[in-house]
């Protein structure tokens, strides 16, 4: 399966707000993650799947080169605000990040004059870190997903962007682990906040973010978090 993109210019997304999104297909997600295989992943359910279903069986989108063909033709102002996989991750071989694909997909979002930033729970190996410390360097962000609380604090305190998700019935706001503060997303606290708004994601931070599992499997990913 050849990995796909698809751009979307304006999101409809009510958490995002009006910024530019792209996914990926669902080959580039790792086996390892806890959410995959039918374990709550918030991108499998609900009107994402459907579209991202439709990127797994070639209906739409391209490999990375259409993406940038696409990138060309929104003519997005410089700026823009890019959610990179709003379903999907980095594209890998076996759990272990393409380091010249992200490069690719480095250079295409910046070139773009976007501000691009995402996430990814790939598994936490030098040459992953690595991949991810050069492009956040680089200017494009991404966001280590981390499976507790005291590892998100670890991976903090060595300089990477990191977040976690916690139970959807917890209501923390602001807290300390290992001395490295953490914050509840503030889209999740106040309706009127989004990514566009917020940019907490986007930029390198003095907290760890906290997702709180939401969406049609928000039980069983409250029970993985535990």
């Amino acid at each position: 399966m050849t990995t796909r993109f698809k751009l979307t210019a304006v999101s409809k997304n009510r958490k995002t707000g009006p910024i530019a999104t792209t996914m990926t297909s669902s080959d580039s997600c790792p086996s390892t993650c806890p959410f995959n295989n039918g374990n709550g992943c918030y991108a499998a359910g609900g009107p994402t799947a459907i579209n991202w279903r439709k990127l797994d069986r070639g209906e739409t989108g391209s490999d990375w080169l259409g993406l940038q063909t696409q990138l060309a033709a929104a003519k997005l102002k410089p700026g823009t605000l890019l959610r990179h996989n709003v379903a999907g991750d980095l594209p890998h071989n076996q759990g272990t990040i393409k380091v010249e694909t992200l490069r690719y997909l480095s250079t295409i979002f910046l070139s773009a004059g976007v501000v691009p930033y995402t996430y990814t729970h790939h598994v936490h190996s030098a040459t992953n870190l690595g991949a991810v410390k050069s492009a956040t360097a680089a200017g494009f962000t991404i966001n280590l997903s981390c499976d507790t609380e005291q590892q998100a604090a670890q991976r903090h305190s060595e300089g990477f962007p990191s977040v976690v998700v916690v139970a959807r019935d917890d209501d923390r706001k602001s807290w300390q682990v290992d001395g490295v503060r953490f914050q509840t997303c503030p889209a999740q606290l106040a309706d009127h906040v989004t990514c566009e708004t917020c940019k907490l994601c986007t930029v390198e931070r003095s907290c760890v973010v906290a997702f709180r599992a939401h969406g049609n499997k928000a039980r069983k990913v409250s029970e993985i978090v535990g």
